[in-house]
């Protein structure tokens, strides 16, 4: 479910270090569809998602200066992602803001498409929805962003093994939901 694989090279980090806007906008467009994805399944809110995309990308470029051209970029640009989802929960907690649950259009279905997957994707989405923040954000960032296991950790800020048990505490959740539905997933 990855994006094209463009990489971001150490002339890119050099580039945007000295202020290019063009490497700046280069680096969005590659990365914010999956930084999106990311922050929508974090917090839930199209609004919001898309809000933090545009913090995260400005944070970049703020600390463009402080960056080292061996950095790995997507990391750090999901690092930044990370935080400030975790700032924006923090917060609605503190207002006791009540979200509603707003059901994700899955990419890649059409209204046209087979409503049975459609329908099963819903339910996956809003399984993946109430999972533990932690659990969450490690089967997001491995499912739908194919990061491995030590990005994820370094974006988390976990050792790998923490990582691990939070991937297979959300497939056991997934798992134990889908039964509910009579709905069994493959070992």
């Amino acid at each position: 479910m990855a994006e094209s694989s463009v990489q971001i090279t150490k002339e890119h980090i050099q580039a945007l270090r000295a202020g290019d806007q063009d490497v700046l906008h280069f680096i969005f467009i590659t990365l914010q569809p999956r930084i999106y994805r990311f922050l929508y399944f974090k917090l839930n809110s199209v609004e919001v998602a898309e809000d933090l995309v545009q913090e995260t990308f400005l944070r970049l470029w703020e600390a463009r200066t402080r960056l080292k051209t061996d950095t790995n970029l997507e990391t750090y640009i999901f690092r930044i992602a990370t935080n400030l989802a975790t700032d924006q929960l923090r917060r609605m907690e503190r207002n006791m803001e009540v979200q509603t649950e707003k059901e994700f259009a899955a990419p890649g279905l059409d209204s046209g498409g087979d409503a049975e997957i459609a329908q099963l994707q819903r339910i996956i989405n809003k399984i993946v929805l109430s999972l533990p923040d932690g659990s969450r954000t490690a089967f997001v960032l491995s499912r739908q962003e194919n990061l491995s296991h030590k990005q994820i950790a370094e974006i988390m800020g976990v050792s790998v093994k923490t990582v691990e048990k939070h991937i297979g505490r959300a497939l056991q959740i997934l798992k134990e939901r889908l039964e509910k539905f009579d709905i069994v997933l493959p070992s």
